[in-house]
């Protein structure tokens, strides 16, 4: 088993190993494959999406690494998932609530489906990266509690870029749900109540978030699906009417996913990484985020309502 020294609250900017250098020389190698092996490169390039769910990730990863030798795999794999879906919701909840307000086109559920599944995309290939890079000590690995330096600087890169995606996209009134916004604030303090004696402040926050994802989503498709065939001007139901319940999911990934990123960053400072099995849980967003994408992108769909 692996540990580390710890670390107190200054920076020790260190250079790269011959293995990190080799790692990042993967890494890149990766990239210009799938890049190579695109069909058109426009199409998967999405500038605001690449900065949250690509830059913040590797630029955590990499801070990491530097300051307290936390594998390059492991931060991939815990963090790439949620920042993916965190990018996604962004462009989901500023398009949907533009189709609320204003008429909708065919061109226009194209580029929000591009972007539910595009920005997910991203953060798949930083995880078949981390996989790739991962060692069988990784799983052992234990990590020193980071300096509280360390923290706000992740804090602040991470929740910097997802701000600056949220201004990218318009009014940043629009990602203010307060229902959605109640129920993850409600289950992370209910999870805590009943849990601070036999679990971390860190592990609560990320069960509450899986939970609060996985019941917004649930909530926002029961609404939805009700609500086929009241109209009686629509076979199913008006677009407008279709992005205003569905996005009630958007809201919950959003805060759901943002919750669950800080849960991450505050484990590295409480030293809980090790109890919590971020990889296990992101399988469980992933698979809530590819639930919803099917109950919403199935028939009837939204495509067939424009």
């Amino acid at each position: 088993m692996q540990s580390l020294e710890p670390a107190d609250n200054r920076f020790y900017w260190v250079k790269l190993s011959a293995k990190q250098w080799r790692d990042r020389a993967f890494f890149c190698l990766v990239i210009v494959l799938i890049t190579m092996s695109l069909p058109n490169l426009a199409t998967f390039t999405n500038v605001p999406s690449l900065a949250i769910g690509f830059g913040a990730t590797l630029l955590t990863a990499d801070v990491l690494e530097r300051l307290h030798k936390i594998p390059l795999s492991v931060t991939l794999l815990s963090l790439a998932i949620p920042m993916g879906i965190v990018a996604s919701t962004i462009g989901l909840v500023s398009i949907f609530s533009s189709f609320s307000s204003g008429p909708a086109n065919v061109q226009a559920v194209s580029i929000a489906t591009s972007i539910m599944l595009l920005t997910t995309y991203y953060g798949l290939i930083l995880c078949v990266i981390g996989y790739s890079l991962n060692k069988n000590d990784d799983s052992y690995f234990k990590p020193s509690s980071v300096g509280l330096k360390t923290f706000l600087l992740l804090i602040s890169l991470n929740y910097g870029l997802i701000f600056w995606g949220i201004f990218q996209n318009g009014n940043p009134i629009v990602f203010l749900s307060v229902k959605p916004l109640l129920l993850v604030i409600g289950l992370t303090v209910l999870f805590h109540f009943a849990r601070a004696e036999e679990k971390g402040l860190a592990e609560n926050i990320a069960d509450a978030s899986i939970a609060s994802i996985i019941l917004s989503i649930m909530i926002g498709l029961v609404m939805l699906y009700s609500s086929f065939g009241a109209d009686p001007s629509y076979e199913y139901m008006g677009v407008n009417q279709f992005t205003e319940l569905a996005n009630y999911a958007n809201y919950g990934l959003f805060y759901g996913c943002s919750l669950y990123v800080f849960s991450f960053l505050l484990s590295l400072y409480t030293n809980e990484f090790q109890k919590i099995n971020f990889k296990l849980k992101n399988w469980h967003m992933i698979e809530a985020f590819s639930f919803y994408v099917f109950m919403t992108l199935a028939a009837p769909s939204l495509f067939e309502l424009v």
